[in-house]
């Protein structure tokens, strides 16, 4: 894989390392709903300028209308949307009742295992040795992470965790619709779309929620939103996918091995949340897997 690519993708998973420290400080309120709606249209907004910019420069591109004619890819782009509510929703219920530091490592750890299983049923994708040996030094650096041995059975199923373990699942379905559909729309477009179809889908669970009630919302409220919208929304979130798109969702949701030594250190530094030893065990076996599975033969 070319380099200058992979430090695009550290870039991303390290903002998104960042996300479960601001989700996280986002939770302890109770503006969850009104939160989700303010960062799909913000982040709707930014993908809406960067399509504008795009076209201006294509005066020949075809625009959004060609994507009405087509039924299937509409379904697919709603599932999508409904994927990426679920996640953002299973996101903020989870910290609110968890670590940020261990939901970070619960969603990034399972979220490549569960994409290539998806891989295998949806595209019926064929992975080599060296893959899969990524995969479970991977998943071993997750465990190590993760510390079950200092946790009863009833701890380890505990809602929060088990929160994070359907976020990791909308993630990973997210992703493979993701990597389907951009062979029909390009990536701004498929983000675009998505985030904007999520708008109206969160519009129930905010109707009388008085979301245009300014004086609710504090200054971190908004730095907050505008990091998850901007930063993971559109930067990170447009690199992931572009990645998605390029190696597939299998290889691409490799990357996210990365994001739980990185959460825990942010969780550190700003939550005082107090990592042990195995985080350095631990995220160094994550680190190891991504590079595994990328690395050319």
């Amino acid at each position: 894989m070319d380099r200058k690519f992979s430090i695009y993708m550290f870039i991303a998973m390290t903002i998104w390392a960042g996300s479960w420290v601001s989700g996280k400080l986002i939770s302890t309120g109770s503006l969850h709903f009104q939160f989700i709606f303010w960062r799909f249209l913000i982040t709707s907004i930014c993908y809406m300028i960067i399509l504008y910019i795009n076209n201006k420069n294509n005066p020949d591109s075809e625009g959004l209308w060609r994507i009405f004619k087509n039924p299937i890819l509409l379904i697919l782009l709603l599932l999508s949307a409904l994927a990426l509510v679920g996640y953002n929703a299973m996101f903020i219920l989870g910290l609110t009742s968890g670590l940020a530091g261990k939901g970070g490592v619960i969603v990034t750890t399972l979220n490549p295992l569960i994409g290539f299983i998806l891989g295998t049923l949806i595209y019926r994708n064929k992975f080599s040795a060296k893959t899969w040996t990524g995969m479970i030094i991977g998943l071993i650096g997750g465990i190590i992470l993760v510390e079950p041995w200092k946790y009863s059975i009833d701890q380890l199923i505990d809602g929060g965790n088990l929160i994070f373990v359907a976020a990791a699942g909308f993630w990973a379905f997210l992703t493979a619709l993701g990597h389907k559909i951009q062979k029909d729309i390009s990536l701004w477009e498929f983000n675009f779309l998505i985030y904007t179809v999520a708008i109206f889908l969160t519009i129930p669970f905010i109707w009388n929620k008085n979301i245009f009630l300014f004086e609710q919302y504090t200054s971190g409220f908004w730095i907050n939103t505008l990091y998850l919208a901007v930063m993971a929304g559109t930067i990170a979130g447009g690199m992931y996918f572009h990645a998605s798109k390029i190696i597939g969702s299998a290889k691409a949701g490799s990357f996210t091995f990365i994001v739980p030594g990185m959460a825990l250190l942010f969780s550190f530094l700003f939550l005082n949340e107090i990592p042990e030893s195995s985080t350095i065990i631990g995220g160094t076996m994550a680190v190891g897997a991504v590079y595994i599975i990328n690395m050319k033969n």
